[in-house]
């Protein structure tokens, strides 16, 4: 597997960040299929890699480093931090599904690389690894899901 690909982070105790680590089960054979089909996004702390409203279809896997999640607080619209991402998580998928804007921003908190995967690139690689891009497709969805489940458990506490 490309274990050694991503630098995965030390996720004992934590369920919610092993959910999110993207297609774990992979042999290098798979991962070189979808790599021909990325480009690579570098980061340096500080950098914005997603800012809420922008329009792109594409989804990024997180090669190195860690980013984190900010949405505007109420009237102020001061940033606050949600969560963080790191290594081995996607994000931006659910532009990639909807084309709809960003609903949040990620800005590095340490320097790092992601994987874009554009629709167009994405695509390309279905037509030619179908069977792969079924499971890519099915990995982003299973990763949606765990992050409906977040957001629920998050509104859940916060009403009570």
């Amino acid at each position: 597997m490309l274990n050694s690909f991503f630098d995965y982070p030390d996720q004992e105790g934590s369920e919610s960040s092993t959910e999110l680590v993207f297609l774990p089960h992979w042999n290098d054979d798979k991962w070189e299929k979808l790599l021909r089909h990325t480009e690579i996004r570098r980061f340096r702390t500080g950098d914005v890699v997603i800012r809420q409203g922008d329009t792109d279809r594409a989804f990024y896997i997180i090669v190195e480093g860690r980013l984190e999640v900010l949405i505007p607080r109420g009237k102020s619209g001061q940033m606050r931090r949600t969560q963080v991402r790191e290594s081995g998580a996607v994000i931006g998928e659910q532009a990639f599904f909807d084309g709809k804007p960003r609903s949040a921003t990620l800005r590095a908190i340490s320097d790092g690389e992601a994987l874009s995967v554009s629709l167009q690139n994405f695509e390309v690689f279905a037509a030619h690894e179908p069977e792969l891009a079924r499971e890519v497709l099915l990995e982003l969805a299973r990763t949606l899901s765990v992050k409906l489940r977040q957001a629920n458990a998050f509104i859940s506490n916060w009403i009570k």
